[in-house]
């Protein structure tokens, strides 16, 4: 059809409005997609601006958790002491009360004299033992009569005695003759034989030898500190030098190899045997001494390392057979396939460890575990003290149900919160307990068991103290030497032996023997 002059027109204004608005639409489309494709990157952006947030804040709170974490370990460490810990009690902090362990049980008794109680005071000597007599009269002393003042006075015959014990040093200077003997035979001069403890022209006798010894080893006094002691007890006149006290020492050692032999072999025939051992320092170097022993015999050893090797250097445990039990503070050593003896575990340090994981943790179960230990003790001490010599079934069957029931609880008590640094302890703890329990618990069915190796510990306090007075050891020889007259002493000491007669019996190059000891009969 043939458009006509004015449709043309307006069909040639529709189709210029119609391209116009074309290309507005697909303007606006542009602008649409750009503000779609801005929304999207927005949205990205603040997606990835949440994540990262997110991701901050987990560091972060991560980073809290952990301070919290450490903030509760570090305090748990602040109340670690002897209760809770191995920790010695010259150890506690400043400023926190120092808890000295006791487990005896309160008799509820005051302090002090008891009511009735006799006054312990010493006793006169007879007037044939005393050795001088000090008259107090007024010559050459202002005296005048208390009620009236007069200087005028006359004796009445009467007198008042008392005693007085004291000790004086007296330095004995001692002529030792050797005659010379000529034989009518053949002729041949010969002398009185000289002991080997006066080889020198003049040497210190045995008496000053044994002070000196008792000084170093169970005073634990520095060597220069016993120079400068003796000195002064004999005002300068007799002044041993350090050299000669630590030759002494050495010498000393030397005589005493024989009885540290018998003594390992009668402690292998002991049916219980406690041992132990602790750091000492040697030349600044980190070393060890180890106990072994019983209520009788104390044998001391000293090594470089603390391990399998020094064991078996010692040559004791290797030598134990099944009918030996050897009560220890759980060193795992004990375990090694190599002995063959029985072990029975400390309930001192299981109760310790209990403390301590009540305290960092705040759990019931470990304190409750104590307080079962502890009953159990005093049943079994009551029990004795009544003459019997085991429990009941009817009582080890509940002691056994009671400590299942007290570990279960543990063990739930951990799965609640084992994140902690200190849920890892307690869940050693618990397995140690499973592990060892017949270990540990061996005394509930066998009164003739101990339940503690406080005797290990208390016969190695002197050692530390020594590290304490004394400072550390020369050097391993030293260490050893030490070890080797601690035992001669603490073995007589444990048998009421003096040891000052001891040590100057070791001087005379006689010291007591093992059956000598033991059998409290030392030679007089």
């Amino acid at each position: 059809m043939k458009l006509t002059g004015n449709s043309r027109r307006d069909y040639e204004k529709l189709s210029a409005g119609y391209l116009r608005l074309k290309d507005e639409r697909n303007r606006y489309k542009e602008q649409v997609y750009g503000l779609q494709s801005s929304l999207k990157n927005l949205r990205l952006a603040k997606k990835r601006s949440d994540e990262q947030h997110k991701k901050e804040m987990a560091e972060k709170d991560a980073i809290i958790k952990e301070l919290k974490n450490q903030l509760a370990h570090a305090t748990a460490l602040l109340n670690h002491d002897g209760t809770n810990t191995g920790t010695p009690t010259s150890l506690t902090r400043i400023g926190k009360t120092k808890v000295v362990p006791n487990s005896r049980r309160s008799t509820g008794k005051k302090r002090g004299g008891q009511l009735g109680h006799g006054k312990h005071k010493l006793n006169p000597p007879k007037d044939e033992d005393v050795t001088d007599t000090l008259e107090h009269g007024a010559v050459g002393i202002d005296l005048f009569c208390p009620k009236c003042g007069s200087d005028d006075f006359i004796p009445t015959g009467e007198s008042e005695v008392k005693y007085e014990y004291d000790v004086r040093v007296r330095i004995v200077k001692v002529k030792h003759v050797f005659h010379y003997y000529r034989c009518m035979d053949c002729g041949s001069v010969f002398r009185t034989l000289i002991p080997h403890h006066l080889k020198e022209n003049a040497q210190y006798g045995h008496e000053l030898q044994a002070l000196i010894l008792a000084q170093v080893n169970s005073g634990n006094v520095a060597i220069n500190k016993v120079a400068s002691f003796i000195c002064g007890i004999t005002h300068g006149e007799l002044n041993p030098s350090e050299g000669y006290i630590a030759k002494l020492q050495k010498r000393a050692a030397k005589r005493l190899e024989e009885f540290e032999n018998d003594l390992r072999r009668l402690i292998i025939q002991q049916s219980i045997v406690y041992w132990d051992d602790t750091v000492i320092f040697v030349n600044t170097r980190r070393e060890c001494m180890r106990f072994y022993g019983t209520e009788q015999i104390a044998l001391y050893t000293a090594h470089e390392h603390k391990d399998m090797e020094s064991l078996e250097d010692d040559n004791i445990l290797p030598l134990l057979t099944h009918e030996t039990t050897v009560m220890h503070d759980h060193n795992v050593v004990n375990y090694n396939t190599k002995f063959c003896f029985s072990n029975i575990e400390c309930n001192q340090h299981l109760q310790r460890d209990c403390q301590r994981n009540s305290d960092d943790t705040g759990h019931a179960w470990s304190s409750e575990l104590k307080d079962f230990i502890s009953i159990t003790i005093r049943d079994r001490k009551d029990m004795i003290d009544s003459g019997q010599n085991v429990f009941s079934d009817e009582y080890l069957q509940h002691f056994n149900d009671g400590l299942d029931t007290i570990l279960e609880a543990g063990w739930t008590q951990n799965e609640e919160n084992n994140s902690s640094p200190e849920a890892t302890f307690e869940r050693a703890l618990l397995r140690r307990v499973r592990k060892y329990r017949d270990n540990y618990f061996l005394w509930v069915k066998d009164f003739k068991m101990p339940t503690t190796n406080n005797l290990s510990e208390r016969a190695l306090r002197g050692v530390k103290t020594h590290l304490k007075v004394s400072g550390h050891f020369l050097n391993t020889e030293s260490a050893r030497n030490y070890a080797r007259i601690r035992s001669y002493m603490e073995t007589c000491r444990r048998n009421n032996i003096n040891e000052i007669d001891a040590l100057k019996s070791l001087c005379l190059d006689a010291p007591y023997t093992v059956s000598q000891i033991v059998a409290g009969r030392p030679p007089q």
